[in-house]
């Protein structure tokens, strides 16, 4: 089949070296489909007037006339009565990344925290690489880091195959999501595991001559303060999107070199804007495990409950489950084994019980058999407070009206007053409304005689006591 390794840049501005001008080099995306509002389409001459202002993925791209599904939603796609040619692409996972400076900053669908016109709360997380890997196959064009820091960004690229040599479908996506220095160039290439080169490198420049396929809305946050901060004057600021693809070819990758490749890097000019580059996995493998998702949710116990889903395996070991508390120091607290090589579906899941209360930041470090490993994007929780999960009791003493605050993540559970000689005198079944805003008020308390009961809570099937004076 054919297949392309296509770099997908969102950004300000694009243009490309007057070396790489002409399409036989790069190829510019002129339409994109996307998650946004369910279904977003935009591109060259029909740029859709609607901005996307939140986290939304890419289900398709058009690159030389051909429209090619990224293998997030093929099927939504098809539905909408759209011809296209099924690849799966990934992005890629960032092995090594620069330390931010007052200038990178980190770039959000404007409500992408829920916040209209204002700064996130909590801020957003400190793991910079996140951005460029979150959503389904990494393909969020809603965030991305603008500014990133000169120097190199390397990703694992390993079996390459010969059949997608001068296939004519895009091999990798690049993306730039502000207004880069049109003065100044990045560099891509392929390296064997010494580091040297394989082929040639590609240049590309980015300004205005490159061709926007839509527009988005965005919040620009201090990437180099902690905690991330909303840059003045760069709320809720409009930018153009742009994406471009190459073949392996373009870069001198030949069936006399391919089998040499190691990684793939690209020396940035330190003023690029990127949501994320991505790879055709059809052609390429990036790492021994392909993630599609990683996330956790709370369970009504307190615990986290963390899920995570892979496409294929390829000699993987095993997940390390990290946690931190920053978003930045991360620690292990557990261990899955992998599925070791497996080209279908696989759900992993795993139980972890933080002792602390706030946002708690998880990520998993996959490891190969041969040694080798990556980080998947990080994912945020966050947990009801000590307070928030114990029922808690108004006034006291009473007389015909109790007030009870329920834990937040209540689901089932009844109250009952119980006597002194431990006769039950009152019984109060919670309603899921009740449950739903956590509070409940018991009316119309029996008239007791004055003296001291106990209240007795059953809650997800955990009991609380409580001693109550009645007036």
């Amino acid at each position: 089949m054919n297949k392309l390794f296509t770099l997908s840049i969102l950004l300000g501005s694009v243009c490309v070296t007057p070396a790489l001008a002409q399409t036989t080099s790069i190829n510019y995306v002129t339409e994109i489909v996307t998650s946004y509002g369910g279904y977003w389409q935009s591109g060259v001459g029909s740029i859709n007037p609607i901005k996307p202002d939140n986290s939304h993925n890419l289900l398709s791209f058009t690159a030389n006339g051909v429209r090619y599904s990224t293998g997030v939603n093929d099927q939504l796609l098809l539905d909408k009565g759209l011809v296209i040619t099924p690849t799966r692409f990934q992005a890629l996972p960032v092995i090594t990344i620069g330390t931010p400076n007052s200038n990178t900053k980190v770039g959000l669908g404007q409500l992408y925290d829920g916040v209209d016109n204002g700064p996130s709360n909590p801020p957003p997380s400190k793991e910079l690489a996140s951005y460029l890997t979150d959503g389904p196959n990494g393909l969020d064009i809603g965030t991305g880091i603008a500014n990133l820091p000169a120097g190199n960004i390397a990703f694992v690229v390993r079996d390459v195959q010969a059949a997608a040599l001068n296939d004519g479908v895009p091999d990798i996506l690049v993306t730039q999501i502000a207004s880069p220095n049109a003065s100044l160039s990045d560099t891509y290439g392929f390296y064997d595991a010494a580091d040297v080169l394989i082929g040639n490198t590609v240049d590309v420049t980015y300004n205005t001559d490159f061709p926007a396929v839509g527009n988005w809305v965005a919040d620009f946050y201090e990437a180099s303060q902690t905690p991330r901060t909303l840059t003045l004057g760069f709320t809720k600021t409009e930018r153009p999107i742009r994406l471009w693809s190459a073949d392996l070819s373009k870069f001198g990758i030949t069936k006399d070199n391919y089998s040499a490749i190691a990684r793939f890097k690209i020396r940035l000019s330190g003023d690029s804007d990127v949501a994320f580059v991505a790879y055709n996995s059809r052609s390429v493998t990036v790492l021994p495990v392909q993630l599609t998702s990683f996330s956790g949710s709370v369970e009504t116990s307190g615990a986290v409950r963390l899920q995570w889903h892979t496409a294929s395996e390829v000699n993987s070991a095993a997940f390390v489950v990290e946690t931190s508390m920053d978003g930045q120091t991360f620690v292990p607290v557990g261990r899955v084994a992998a599925a070791g090589n497996k080209t279908t579906d696989t759900n992993y899941s795993y139980l972890h019980r933080p002792t602390a209360t706030g946002v708690v930041y998880y990520r998993l470090h996959q490891l190969d058999r041969d040694g080798t490993g990556a980080y998947s994007p990080v994912t945020a929780v966050a947990l009801p407070s000590a307070e928030d999960r114990q029922v808690q009791v108004a006034p006291n003493p009473f007389r015909e009206t109790l007030r009870l605050q329920l834990p937040a993540l209540a689901t089932t559970g009844h109250a009952c007053l119980l006597a002194a000689d431990g006769r039950q005198v009152y019984q109060h079944v919670f309603t899921p409304d009740e449950l739903a805003e956590a509070a409940c008020v018991l009316r119309n308390v029996p008239a007791l005689q004055p003296g001291l009961y106990l209240l007795q809570v059953l809650v997800n099937g955990q009991i609380t006591q409580q001693k109550l004076i009645k007036q």
